[in-house]
């Protein structure tokens, strides 16, 4: 099953590895230096011109998107990809 993650593109839902909200987010000198490395490897996708508002790590590539957490989700939930059981991280 693929994924709309904006943009006009879609992606297989097995490769997600996590689906990260960029608005909730405070980038840590380590996540800079990672998505500076994946841009030097050419294995950062930007999906927007804009704020990305949700980043989207597979195996291979890391993309950053306009469409929230929550759309994402369903999306996949939609596609049979999340179901009971699987951990969700929840910040109290």
């Amino acid at each position: 099953m693929y994924i709309h993650i904006g943009a006009d593109v879609s992606i297989p839902a097995h490769w997600i590895i996590g689906i990260f909200d960029l608005e909730k987010v405070t980038p840590s000198s380590d996540t800079v230096a990672f998505l500076a490395q994946a841009e030097e490897m050419n294995r950062l996708d930007w999906m927007t011109e804009d704020v990305p508002r949700s980043l989207i790590l597979t195996s291979g590539r890391i993309f950053l998107s306009p469409v929230s957490t929550a759309t994402l989700r369903a999306r996949c939930a939609g596609a049979g990809f999340i179901s009971k059981g699987h951990y969700e991280y929840r910040k109290r």
